[in-house]
C-alpha cells in the first residue's frame, strides 16, 4: 500500500481512557464505529499526565507492565478524522502531551490486531488522580461496552482527586 492510499484508508483506533466512552469518542470522531472490546497485554493502565483546562486531574496512559493488561475500545474510524483525534491528544501541543504509538491488541474473539493508541511522551512516574468527571466518564464507557467485570471493579478502586467540575471543552 502507498503513503498515499494508507493515509486514504481507515484506521483502527485502541481507546483506554475517556474514548471508551461512545459519546466522548464521536465529539472528534463522528464516524467512529465499535468493533469490538479489545486487551492490551503486558501494559497497565497509568495517569501519568495531569489535564489542568479540560478534566481538571489525571488522565489515562498505558505504560509498559509485564503481566497486566489493559482493556479497551477498538474503534474503526475515518482517515480524515486523523488529525482530529491526533489533536484531541494534544500530539501537535508544544510540548506534545500524547503521541502515536502501534499496539497489538487481542479482541475478544481471539483475534490479534495491529492498531493505533496513544501514550504520554513524558509520564509522571508519581502520577495525578483523575477528576471524578474524568473517571465517571471511563467507567460509563467501561460499563457501556461490557468490559470484563473484574476490569471495571478495578476502576471502581481509583481513587479521584474529589475536584467538583471538568469535562471535555
Amino acid at each position: 500500500m502507498t503513503a498515499e492510499a494508507a493515509e486514504a484508508a481507515p484506521f483502527l483506533y485502541f481507546a483506554f481512557g475517556s474514548n471508551l466512552d461512545a459519546d466522548r469518542m464521536h465529539i472528534h470522531c463522528p464516524s467512529a464505529r465499535l468493533i469490538t472490546t479489545a486487551r492490551l497485554a503486558d501494559y497497565r493502565l497509568a495517569f501519568t499526565l495531569e489535564s489542568k483546562r479540560n478534566w481538571h486531574g489525571g488522565v489515562a496512559d498505558v505504560r509498559p507492565s509485564a503481566g497486566d493488561e489493559v482493556w479497551g475500545a477498538l474503534w474503526l474510524i475515518a482517515a480524515g478524522e486523523g488529525r482530529a483525534l491526533d489533536e484531541q491528544e494534544g500530539v501537535f501541543r508544544d510540548p506534545p502531551a500524547y503521541r502515536r504509538i502501534t499496539v497489538e491488541i487481542e479482541t475478544a474473539g481471539g483475534d490479534r490486531v495491529r492498531c493505533r493508541s496513544y501514550q504520554v511522551v513524558t509520564p509522571d512516574a508519581t502520577g495525578f488522580a483523575p477528576s471524578p468527571a474524568y473517571k465517571q466518564t471511563v467507567l460509563r464507557g467501561a460499563r457501556a461496552l461490557g468490559l470484563p467485570a473484574a476490569y471495571i471493579a478495578q476502576l471502581e478502586t481509583i481513587a479521584d482527586n474529589g475536584f467538583e467540575g471538568g469535562g471535555p471543552a
